[in-house]
């Protein structure tokens, strides 16, 4: 993903008709961020979800990953750009670089997708390990997110609410959970 990064904010401005201002409200909004929360993103690509996160949080800590450096990068510039205090590294789902029970909400949007299953398994469990007890997880796709209730199921998820909403001129899957 990281030779998209000099075109993924116009790449998701194509793909979103204009409107991706109003995509990332709604997963935030279905994320149920409240003032305070610690944030996490995975996969968080040039920050966008990631700064509409720091909103909502207020004075919690919000932080971002990904895989690839030159997102980070990228993201990185568009927080001090914006003047907004979150932090964005280098990290993958499988292995994520926070100690644990160190977020009240960890979200996902469009990259679980892009993994193979082995690899979506090991990032439940990360991100099991990351969750504080009674924080939330939130994942936002454009397939079918339904494979991974069981996998949430074997990694202390409970309350899971698969959902989907029409946006634009696609169906979105999102899945919550809470950590038990």
């Amino acid at each position: 993903m990281g030779k998209w990064a000099p075109w993924y904010d116009a790449l998701m401005t194509v793909l979103t008709i204009g409107r991706e201002k109003k995509l990332r409200h709604l997963e935030i909004e279905l994320s149920r961020i409240r003032p305070g929360d610690s944030v996490l993103e995975i996969g968080c690509g040039t920050g966008t979800l990631t700064l509409a996160a720091k909103e909502h949080a207020g004075s919690g800590r919000v932080a971002g990953i990904d895989i690839a450096p030159e997102m980070v990068a990228r993201a990185q510039k568009k927080a001090v750009r914006k003047g907004v205090d979150v932090s964005f590294t280098e990290g993958s789902i499988a292995a994520i670089p926070f100690p644990d029970k160190s977020f009240d909400v960890v979200m996902c949007s469009f990259m679980i997708f892009h993994m193979p299953d082995d690899v979506q398994k090991a990032g439940i469990a990360e991100i099991s390990r990351v969750l504080k007890q009674g924080g939330h997880l939130f994942i936002f796709d454009a397939v079918s997110l339904d494979p991974l209730v069981p996998v949430l199921k074997e990694n202390a998820f409970t309350g899971i609410e698969p959902g989907n909403i029409k946006f634009i001129y696609m169906a979105i899957s999102y899945l919550r959970a809470q950590r038990t």
